[in-house]
């Protein structure tokens, strides 16, 4: 999940991220002169069992917000309650468990939603359930499973979904696990392993999913992989047209890559494992491949794992509309960039400013776009102006 589960297992630190939370080493830059100065994290929600994803519908003020052990909870009005309980079904441990939550791009009207997590020893599976807007929670009899997949060890599991532009559900997996891409599925594109998937679901489709016809390898064994070369693509986000993925790195580089969303993408190669980062790793003529190289990267002994995040479209900080937040788990630090003709531009960390995040799992939108991060150690915070 987070970058590799001896960093963190059944929530006791290792040696190695006790050093990188206390020697911290900012990966951003100062700040630009037309990026505010004055914000704050607002503490909106705590007392929480691993916090790991947050999410909203447009123009909803419900905060959905996923527990790792297999809860979902709604925070609205400042209260926090209970609407999804799966834990029966969910393996919680280590980089295992209940991991995302995407809301159909039509929730308000049909109340669908999509839940990713780990079950057994160990299977990946996507789960079908429906909101029920009277009793004010998911309808547990209402689940059907939309997708499966084994996994040969219990890191890298990603864990990721959402809705791009174009109505599908994207869902990331890592390569299986253990290290150097043990299981040869990086570069291997008749697995959803190692890949970010496309699929069409809910209402219209032939059976619990149908393939997009602009899908790569429509006669492939995994039809339903999309783009490949990932090692863990812990969170990804969709900004218009734009995917914004954050890969987890090894040991050297942590890397966030921009993809067109859809069929302009179809059949990319991230790069994971003939190279990490921007570095060769298991082709040392990786530069002259077919590529596709991350607009970012930063050395994962700055920190261990990039948590990604999102485009900022809210309307608390103007200055700050389409710069990329993210961050990083170990050390806490959000920090963020410009996009512009393919560069990250007016990189800057925000430590200064907001301090640091304990064990930084996520970030999420709410539904008037303003933006949150979430701590594993059981809180929520929002991004306010001071």
């Amino acid at each position: 999940m987070f970058r590799n589960s001896r960093f963190f297992r059944y929530g006791v630190l290792s040696p190695k991220i006790a050093i990188a939370l206390s020697v911290f080493v900012s990966f951003g830059v100062a700040a630009s002169e037309n990026t505010p100065e004055k914000a704050t994290l607002t503490k909106v929600a705590q007392n929480l069992t691993s916090p790991i994803f947050v999410t909203s519908a447009p123009g909803d003020s419900k905060l959905f917000i996923v527990q790792q052990n297999g809860i979902v909870s709604i925070l609205q009005d400042g209260v926090v309650r209970d609407v999804l309980n799966i834990i029966d079904r969910v393996t919680h441990a280590g980089e295992a468990g209940l991991l995302g939550l995407a809301l159909h791009p039509d929730f308000s009207e049909n109340g669908l939603a999509y839940v990713s997590y780990t079950t057994g020893s160990l299977t990946s599976v996507i789960d079908e359930f429906r909101y029920d807007n009277t009793t004010g929670e998911f309808d547990t009899a209402s689940r059907r499973e939309i997708y499966s997949i084994a996994q040969p060890a219990r890191n890298h599991n990603g864990g990721m979904v959402a809705f791009g532009p174009d109505g599908y559900l994207y869902i990331g997996f890592g390569d299986g696990g253990g290290a150097n891409d043990t299981y040869a599925n990086g570069q291997n594109f008749d697995t959803a392993l190692g890949s970010i998937v496309r699929i069409a679901v809910g209402p219209g489709t032939s059976g619990p999913y149908d393939i997009p016809d602009d899908n790569p390898a429509l006669d492939g064994p995994a039809p339903e992989a999309w783009i490949y070369g990932v090692r863990n693509p812990w969170r990804f986000s969709f900004d218009g047209d734009q995917l914004y993925i954050g890969d987890v790195g090894q040991s050297g580089e942590e890397e966030i890559h921009v993809v067109a969303a859809g069929k302009a993408a179809s059949g990319l190669n991230l790069g994971w494992p003939l190279a990490e980062g921007n570095t060769c790793v298991a082709d040392a003529a990786c530069r002259i491949k077919d590529l596709d190289w991350p607009v970012l990267t930063y050395p994962t002994a700055n920190g261990c794992a990039v948590t990604g995040g999102y485009v900022y479209r809210g309307e608390n900080f103007p200055t700050l509309t389409g710069h990329y937040f993210y961050g990083d788990f170990c050390t806490g630090e959000i920090s963020s960039f410009l996009l512009e003709d393919g560069v990250a531009t007016k990189q800057r960390s925000w430590a200064s400013t907001l301090g640091r995040v304990e064990f930084l799992s996520s970030f999420g939108i709410g539904g008037f776009g303003e933006l949150y991060a979430v701590s594993l150690t059981g809180s929520i915070f929002r991004l306010d102006p001071e």
